[in-house]
């Protein structure tokens, strides 16, 4: 009887539950409220961090000071603005740099199951090594003395000191995330192809249409919505190249490869400016919502999401 009394209670707040909350809504609760405590409770942190004078090294007090992270450590930081633009160089550039080799690769494999069982193993295989591997890999291939690529480039003429130039240590930089992150878009851009519907194509073919005009007519169109989620995806992703910057230049030479991830470390974890830090975070995040949000709206993706 002891035992019956506390499983009947149960089974009454069972069923009150599920006559006071539709299913659906007993189901989520607890899965949003733990989301909403590891994503909006962290971001709300951030921002007050952001709002106030909190350093490591002076102090651990924090004094609120409003806005004046924002308008001293970043809109009147040259430091801050070069960061912001070498990140931008580097997201448009790789980003855009896969988009195409990853169409012309999907496109290479789309219709051809034997050259998909062969090939796509291979091409996937880069995004299975971790991100500081292959800045590691990427910085000994680059080095000038023992890099091969310096040496393969010495047989014909052309040197460069690939780590050791602004310019081309940004390339490098690049060369290594497009290495990595290709097959991401290729993965992407085969699905979309694999699932278009046929008679599209079919009728374009019947109309006389060759493969490029068919390609850019018929193809292309019907694949916006899933390039701009492949393209939605690389941006949130190429944001953090943190972890490449740091294994292949450390923000060099002198401060050419700095991005706004790198200096974020820099500040926050070595000169321990927290707040400092968290400001760039919380305006580098905003930025990026508004990229993505453009992207969303032009890619044709209202009716993915």
């Amino acid at each position: 009887m002891a035992t019956e009394q506390p499983q009947g209670r149960r089974q009454q707040t069972f069923r009150w539950i599920e006559e006071q909350l539709p299913v659906e809504w007993t189901l989520t609760v607890p899965a949003v409220v733990l989301l909403l405590a590891a994503t909006v409770l962290p971001l709300l942190a951030l921002v007050w961090i952001s709002l106030t004078d909190l350093n490591l090294v002076t102090s651990v007090n924090m004094n609120f000071i409003g806005l004046e992270n924002y308008r001293s450590n970043i809109f009147q930081s040259e430091r801050a603005r070069s960061a912001l633009l070498t990140t931008g160089i580097f997201i448009v550039s790789a980003v855009s740099i896969q988009l195409v080799l990853g169409f012309l690769l999907a496109l290479l494999l789309w219709g051809r199951p034997q050259r998909r069982r062969i090939f796509l193993p291979i091409l996937l295989m880069p995004m299975f090594v971790t991100w500081i591997a292959v800045g590691l890999m990427f910085r000994f291939m680059f080095q000038s003395g023992i890099g091969i690529v310096p040496h393969l480039l010495s047989q014909i003429g052309i040197n460069i000191a690939w780590l050791s130039n602004p310019t081309y240590a940004l390339a490098a930089i690049i060369i290594a995330d497009i290495w990595e992150w290709t097959s991401f878009m290729t993965i992407m851009l085969l699905a979309g192809l694999e699932g278009l519907p046929e008679a599209p194509h079919e009728a374009a073919r019947t109309d006389g249409a060759g493969r490029i005009e068919m390609f850019f007519d018929v193809t292309l169109p019907m694949m916006y919505p899933v390039i701009g989620v492949a393209v939605f995806v690389r941006l949130i992703e190429a944001s953090k190249v943190f972890p490449k910057v740091l294994a292949m230049t450390e923000g060099g030479p002198g401060s050419s490869t700095e991005t706004i991830s790198y200096i974020i470390y820099e500040i926050g974890f070595r000169d321990f400016g927290i707040a400092t830090a968290a400001s760039q975070a919380v305006t580098v995040t905003l930025m990026l919502l508004a990229l993505l949000y453009v992207v969303y709206r032009s890619g044709g993706m209202e009716d993915v999401f």
